[in-house]
């Protein structure tokens, strides 16, 4: 039909799209004998494109801020200085700070995301933490749903993983070995409790 890139066009932007760079974008991927639909494919996936480059471009600008506004604070409270060449040095109030720091690292919780590895055995956690220990608790749900455990009951998991050795240390370090179960059952039926 001749007029229909014409056509195409003057629809794209009567529907709202004034981007020129855009549609010249998506009538070249098209082709030259695009219909009309498939242009107006072609835009939507290219807006959808841009709307992920966008919030990719703002959570970047978020944690670029987030940064500066840290670094900023850090010299106000004198822990850092910037020296002339743009390095910084830590002062001694912050060779303290970062002393104390440390030893208060019993409230930090390990990352919770260690390398799986999947086995032919179901494993089976089981764990009873306290109340007062909520955070522990949380923190334990989160990391086995990120080892790929589904969840039974929210104190019941089950999966065929292989268990990290870093993550029994951690649950030691944290002081829940005595609150967590896990089960192992081989193909044969047999249940072994691993700690």
């Amino acid at each position: 039909m001749k007029g229909r890139l014409t056509l195409a066009i003057l629809e794209a932007v009567g529907n709202g799209l004034a981007d020129s760079a855009l549609l010249l974008e998506a009538f070249l991927i098209a082709g030259y004998g695009a219909s009309q639909g498939k242009i107006k494919r072609e835009i939507s996936r290219l807006e959808r494109e841009r709307g992920k480059k966008r919030e990719t471009r703002q959570v970047e600008t978020q944690q670029l801020q987030r940064y500066y506004n840290t670094i900023s604070r850090l010299k106000r409270d004198n822990l850092l200085v910037q020296e002339a060449n743009g390095r910084f040095r830590i002062t001694a109030f912050g060779l303290r700070k970062r002393d104390k720091l440390k030893k208060q690292k019993t409230h930090y919780f390990p990352v919770g995301s260690y390398p799986v590895q999947k086995s032919e055995n179901v494993v089976i956690i089981a764990f009873d933490v306290p109340e007062q220990e909520r955070r522990k608790r949380d923190w334990l749900r989160s990391t086995l749903k990120n080892l790929g455990l589904k969840m039974v009951q929210q104190s019941v998991w089950i999966g065929k993983i292989k268990i990290p050795k870093d993550f029994l240390d951690d649950i030691k370090e944290l002081r829940l070995i005595d609150c967590v179960e896990i089960f192992e059952v081989s193909k044969t039926g047999t249940l072994e409790h691993l700690v």
